[in-house]
């Protein structure tokens, strides 16, 4: 046994971590109860992003163990699983093991700026700073995800002044890429000569990092950074960058396209003569009532969608939530590969109940509460079956406007098949089938399509058709949008005044026909399935 966990640590300290989690699992039956064989996997799984596996690791740990590490592992686990009242409290518990603990004081932070609550967040954010050595110190400005917590919290306290003062006195001192092209979206002549020449340098830099993550994640940040900054100065160069950029993001790339579509067919497949009568008969259909689930490819119009939503009174905007994604994994993978599955009347309670409670912290006694995380799309019959009272928007943008805006995004982790035009084209035809289907079997009219360019040109028109459709008192108003904070990569644009020049975007011209190519060929696939 000691000599099966020095391997195990080894690997771990090694970055194998799915290599130990391997090794893990060989002998886990025998010690499931074993603090040390939960807390190596709780480890190995953790750096894979399994994160209800590492959960259920910790949470063993925990019963046998009341030590700091173990509660700021829940408290961060929580956190990804967007559990922010458990994360908190584990949050806490790790405090009162290690005052001097600053990645708790950081995920509490990251709770309450999640939860809307900036002031609270900012006292956890500083108290996190100052355990570090303050805001000169290297400790902080190595803490990248730190640097970041804290100026978001300053963009959606909207002190604009102070975010600047505070990213320009940080990149005089260190090149933070993340920082900079917040720095950037803010106001593009903030950035000077010597920023510029901080980016080159990182490039040329890069190549002599070891590990080809670190090395690609430095390298396509860069460009990517170059390639925006560029944007409507000097098209060519920019189109050039961005090229580049997705180039080094595909290379590290793990996850098969195709996994996706297999999902999304294992779906279709179980779906499309699912008898749920018996769902309808146990499940009280008013449950859910108040949920607004809107869904769709990213950059199609979700965030600016619950921004306008977000003017109405009784509402919490809630974000991205990945319930439904972490809690859904296993099953659509067994649904791709054709295993059992029986998602019954307990199941669908249970998922329901457990949702509920997933959000209850932060719509608190509000009436309505919308989740807009695109790939909802993937668990929209899901949804419907556990919470029948549940209404979705579904939005819909040009294709091309849509892949040229997707490209245009550092998604190096959570988007994958943004770093090309065809993962982008695969992934719209598999959404725009499976929304198609959802549509024919919506005899309840819970399902309403919005679009883009009527968002935008049509932006008091189209408002008033969603208020009715979700019936919604009183009328949108656009004057309270502007106070709207969404945390993602529109965070900073969605707070600006609506144009109409994201429509009908140039640029890319060697890409566009083969984009449309591939596109009809995945809808093509999708309309054989139908035979």
């Amino acid at each position: 046994m000691k000599d099966t966990l020095s391997k195990i640590i080894s690997l771990i300290n090694g970055d194998q971590f799915y290599e130990a989690e391997q090794e893990l699992r060989k002998i886990y039956n025998t010690y499931s109860d074993s603090f040390d064989v939960n807390y190596l996997l709780g480890a190995a799984t953790l750096a894979q992003r399994k994160y209800n596996i590492a959960l259920k690791c910790y949470e063993k740990c925990w019963g046998k163990k009341k030590i700091y590490d173990v509660a700021n592992n829940l408290s961060y686990l929580f956190l990804k699983t967007q559990f922010y009242d458990k994360s908190i409290q584990y949050g806490q518990e790790a405090i009162s093991l290690n005052p001097n603990g600053a990645h708790a004081y950081q995920n509490i932070a990251s709770c309450y700026f999640h939860l809307s609550d900036y002031e609270k967040s900012k006292e956890y954010c500083i108290k996190a700073i100052e355990i570090r050595g303050g805001f000169e110190s290297s400790n902080f400005l190595s803490t990248y995800d730190l640097v970041v917590l804290y100026s978001n919290i300053l963009l959606a306290q909207k002190d604009k002044s102070t975010f600047i003062s505070y990213a320009q006195k940080l990149l005089n001192v260190k090149y933070i890429q993340r920082l900079m092209i917040t720095l950037l979206r803010e106001d593009r002549n903030l950035i000077t000569e010597d920023h510029l020449k901080m980016v080159h340098q990182a490039i040329e830099d890069a190549p002599k990092l070891e590990k080809r993550i670190e090395r690609n994640t430095e390298l396509s940040d860069a460009h990517f950074f170059l390639a925006e900054y560029y944007d409507g100065l000097d098209q060519d160069k920019s189109e050039s960058y961005y090229i580049t950029a997705n180039q080094y993001i595909s290379d590290m790339q793990r996850e098969s396209l195709f996994k996706r579509q297999k999902f999304a067919k294992g779906i279709y497949n179980y779906f499309k003569n699912f008898d749920n009568s018996n769902l309808k008969n146990q499940i009280d259909p008013k449950k859910g009532e108040g949920l607004i689930f809107i869904m769709g490819m990213p950059r199609s119009g979700t965030t600016l969608t619950e921004s306008i939503l977000s003017t109405a009174e009784n509402l919490v905007p809630g974000g991205e939530k990945a319930f439904f994604s972490l809690q859904l994994f296993e099953t659509l993978n067994d649904l791709a590969d054709q295993s059992d599955f029986n998602f019954n009347v307990e199941f669908a309670k249970n998922l329901g109940d457990r949702y509920l409670e997933h959000i209850k912290i932060q719509r608190g006694d509000k009436e309505m509460f919308v989740d807009k995380l695109p790939e909802n799309y993937l668990y929209t019959k899901f949804i419907q079956s556990c919470l029948p009272g549940a209404r979705f928007i579904h939005c819909q943008r040009d294709p091309w406007d849509n892949a040229v805006s997707l490209f245009k995004q550092n998604y190096s982790i959570n988007i994958f098949y943004a770093s090309s035009f065809f993962g982008i084209a695969t992934e719209l035809a598999n959404q725009e089938f499976l929304m198609s289907h959802w549509k024919t079997q919506d005899e309840d009219n819970t399902i309403i399509e919005i679009s883009y360019e009527d968002l935008v040109k049509k932006e008091a028109e189209t408002s008033e058709k969603i208020w009715k459709f979700l019936n919604i008192p009183g009328e949108y108003d656009p004057s309270k949008r502007k106070n709207y904070v969404g945390y993602t990569a529109s965070m900073q644009q969605v707070s600006k005044d609506i144009y109409d020049t994201s429509i009908g975007k140039n640029g890319f011209n060697e890409q566009k026909s083969m984009f449309f190519d591939d596109l009809e060929k995945q809808r093509q696939y999708w309309k054989s399935q139908l035979n």
